[in-house]
């Protein structure tokens, strides 16, 4: 146990000697910094004579001997060195707090160690020139008769900037911390640096705006600076590298590299904001070449690759994969290259696999060539269309507005549906060949469509550029179904308009064997016209219908449809059961035979069903029928009864010639002569929708008595309607309800029937529908007039 508080004691004793030693060591370094202060600082001075263009100013020094123990310090305020060259003092540096801290055994032998120097709010301006005159001007200077080593500086809260001897600036720096430590071996210099930075700028050319680590180590052998352990970290940016700077030509070369960093954090790159739009990783390697003392950037070239990237556009998403390739910048960023011997690029519709050279900078020109694979999806019908091919172009792209501008493109592609379509569904194949013109050749299948085409774009480039196209189309082929195919052409015109693609006008030809238009078909037709939009032009068309053949114009627009026909040898039983019957049942298919030739206007509207609205329907024409015949009309009937013509079921006309005209949902028959094998008549009259009728006849009643009194079948139909002794009558009526009025031969010409006004439209000798009143099924008036031609009643029955 003595043994112990032995020790014990021998340990405190030991402890207070050395804590007295420190005091007395402490107390002396305080004492000798402090009668030496005078000393040191004429000897820092004495240093600073060896450059006499060099001068400092502070507003007070002061000694800390315990926060830098072993060692001491000073700490000046207010502190400033400033050089003076061609009688002008410019501060190159000046901070709130200057620090050194020295050795005081080295000072006692001769020797000032400042082991650092610590500098806070510090604005440090350096001119390219002043390293010139300022060593020039020690040259024959005697040295100091005290050394004075410097190991390091820190920089806390700091701005740095490099001028040229013009004053223009060529790099700016600040940041939190920069610390240099410095080592001196014979001929060689060894500076380690490590920063840590909130702002770079180099020139007009790079800036940097984010917080950054800047670490190397410098070795100066000769009049070389050799430049290692470099180490840079801006966001996910990571690199390595070394370099070397020449001090005699200026120029300095640097090697780096750099593992998987985010694409996006090259944005703060000159001419490179458009990174911003991809997000992946890239890896890559670079060579930075530059001269005039940092000044001029020579060149930057850069090897990269990325397994896969996202291209973020305004309209869509791409993915970047299998990425190869490097960019070469030179001329202070001014001039670029790239090459990319290899990427594949997918977007929602498209797989493209390329090859491409870039040049340029804002704008971009790339010469790309590869293969392509592209997939119109069309909504109405439900169809994926698949396109595939070579292509090589030359294209100008603009990254801010994101525009493509085709300046030269050459492809051969083919399409064709997707796989495992429904047998259902529209199928179509052909080919695509692009050059300064566009043609396309293919074809489409449907159950009911079986169609060839052929489609042209001249000046193709220059549409693109414009958004703006004029198609030239032939279809041709076995049968076309409008009523399918419009529905697609229309529906395909309105979806290209979303996504910024007009197509204002398309010319066609037409050459089918056969083809449906809601419910008119047609044989051999031929057509030419335009397409715009929903509204289609016929400049001419030809085609078999109806038994007989029709040709003319046509245009249709939206809902409406006008057309002019030359119409020759049709049936007019066929035109009868095509449209319905017109949607009465007064005068339908089963009562009617014969052929027409002539001249029609229609004009119409279709209803919902793609039928005609019969409130529209405009008909104006001019025509002849022959071999004309009318039977099993109710109406023929009850009037051969009347004339006690019983057997008469069929009435056969000669040649009618006559301009009938449908419109107000009313038919007008004007004057006309009737010869039949029954009758010799002239008649006119008004037939609505609504099955009111009204009709004014005059009838040549001496055939009747032929018939009737000397039995003879025969008609003269080379005979006049008018003849010696005429019959006149009106017949008026709704459905099975009508009338039938005798009336003279003057009222029959008078002028009450020549011009009648039917809702706001005039029609020359063309009756108006009077209302029938009660129920006068057959309602014959008693009283008739019979009338030689001179107008001389021969008999009256009142």
């Amino acid at each position: 146990m003595a043994i112990l508080v032995k020790i014990y004691r021998r340990f405190v004793q030991f402890i207070l000697l050395l804590l007295i030693l420190i005091s007395i060591l402490m107390l002396t370094g305080a004492a000798i910094l402090f009668f030496k202060q005078e000393y040191i600082i004429n000897t820092i001075n004495e240093n600073l004579n060896r450059y006499p263009d060099l001068s400092i100013t502070y507003a007070s020094v002061s000694v800390n001997t315990i926060k830098t123990f072993p060692r001491f310090s000073y700490s000046f305020t207010d502190f400033s060195l400033a050089i003076n060259i061609n009688s002008q003092s410019d501060t190159i540096l000046k901070t709130d707090d200057f620090q050194f801290s020295i050795s005081l055994f080295k000072l006692l032998s001769g020797k000032i160690d400042i082991k650092n120097i610590t500098v806070s709010n510090a604005a440090i301006k350096w001119k390219t020139n002043y390293s010139e005159d300022l060593f020039s001007s020690r040259n024959g200077r005697n040295q100091g008769s005290v050394a004075v080593l410097i190991s390091g500086i820190s920089l806390k809260n700091f701005n740095i900037e490099l001028l040229d001897s013009a004053s223009k600036k060529l790099l700016t720096c600040s940041g939190r911390n920069l610390n240099i430590k410095f080592k001196a071996e014979q001929s060689k210099l060894l500076l380690s640096i490590q920063s840590e930075l909130s702002k770079v700028s180099i020139g007009e050319y790079l800036k940097i705006t984010n917080q950054s680590r800047l670490n190397f180590d410098i070795e100066k052998i000769d009049n070389k600076l050799y430049i290692y352990n470099l180490e840079s970290s801006i966001k996910s940016l990571r690199i390595n590298g070394s370099g070397i700077y020449d001090l005699s030509s200026e120029i300095a070369a640097f090697r780096f590299k750099s593992n998987r960093f985010q694409a996006q954090d090259l944005s703060f790159m000159p001419n490179l904001e458009s990174f911003d739009q991809i997000k992946g990783i890239i890896t890559a390697d670079a060579y930075l070449r530059l001269s005039s003392g940092f000044a001029k950037f020579d060149t930057l070239q850069v090897k990269y690759n990325s397994d896969r990237l996202k291209w973020f556009t305004k309209n869509e998403v791409s993915t970047i994969t299998n990425l190869e390739g490097y960019t070469l910048l030179t001329d202070n960023f001014s001039k670029h290259f790239s090459y990319i011997p290899k990427a594949s690029i997918e977007t929602n519709n498209a797989k493209i696999s390329v090859n491409a050279k870039v040049k340029g900078l804002k704008n971009f020109t790339v010469l790309a060539k590869g293969y392509i694979s592209h997939v119109l999806r069309i909504q109405y019908p439900e169809i994926d269309i698949e396109t595939s091919g070579q292509f090589k172009t030359l294209l100008s792209y603009s990254p801010k507005t994101e525009s493509i501008t085709p300046l030269l493109l050459k492809s051969d592609l083919v399409f064709e549906n997707k796989k495992d379509v429904s047998l259902n569904q529209l199928t179509t194949k052909g080919t695509i060949a692009i050059g300064n013109d566009l043609k396309i050749e293919g074809y489409f299948k449907s159950d009911s469509t079986d169609v060839n085409f052929n489609i042209s774009q001249a000046s193709f480039l220059e549409s693109f550029t414009q958004k703006n196209y004029s198609l030239n189309i032939h279809l041709f082929g076995n049968h076309i179904d409008y009523n399918d195919i419009g529905h697609l052409i229309n529906k395909s015109t309105n979806d290209s308009s979303t996504n910024g693609i007009t197509i204002p006008k398309m010319s066609f030809t037409l050459n089918y064997k056969g083809a449906t238009y809601n419910r008119l078909k047609l044989n051999n037709l031929k057509a030419n016209g335009t397409l715009k939009g929903d509204t289609i032009s016929v400049d001419y068309f030809a085609a078999d219908c109806f038994d007989g053949n029709v040709s003319g114009k046509f245009k249709s627009h939206g809902n409406s449809v006008h057309t002019n026909l030359w119409v020759s040898n049709v049936s007019i039983e066929y035109v009868f059961k095509t449209f319905n019957n017109w949607g009465q049942s007064y005068i339908t298919a089963d009562n009617l035979s014969g052929r027409f030739k002539g001249i029609m206007n229609m004009q119409f509207k279709k209803n919902e069903k793609g039928d005609v609205d019969l409130g529209s329907l405009k008909l104006f024409s001019d025509v002849q029928v022959v071999q004309g015949k009318l039977k099993g009309m109710d109406r023929i009937k009850g009037l051969s009864k009347w004339l006690n013509l019983e057997q008469v079921k069929v009435i056969a006309f000669d040649t009618l010639k006559n301009k009938i005209t449908i419109e107000n949902r009313k038919i007008i028959i004007p004057n006309m002569d009737v010869k039949s094998n029954v009758l010799l008549l002239n008649v006119s009259g008004v037939h609505d929708f609504d099955n009111r009728y009204e009709y004014l006849a005059r009838i040549n009643i001496g055939n009747l008595l032929k018939r009737k009194f000397v039995k003879s079948d025969k008609i003269d139909l080379h005979s006049s309607t008018d003849g010696s002794i005429n019959l006149y009558l009106l017949l008026f009526g709704k459905n099975d309800d009508y009338e039938i009025e005798w009336i003279n031969k003057k009222s029959f010409e008078s002028g009450t029937h020549n011009t009648i006004q039917i809702d706001s439209v005039a029609i020359q000798n063309s009756p108006q529908i009077k209302k029938v009143e009660g129920n006068a099924v057959g309602n014959v008036k008693n009283g008739y007039k019979l009338e030689w031609d001179e107008q001389i009643d021969t008999l009256k029955n009142n």
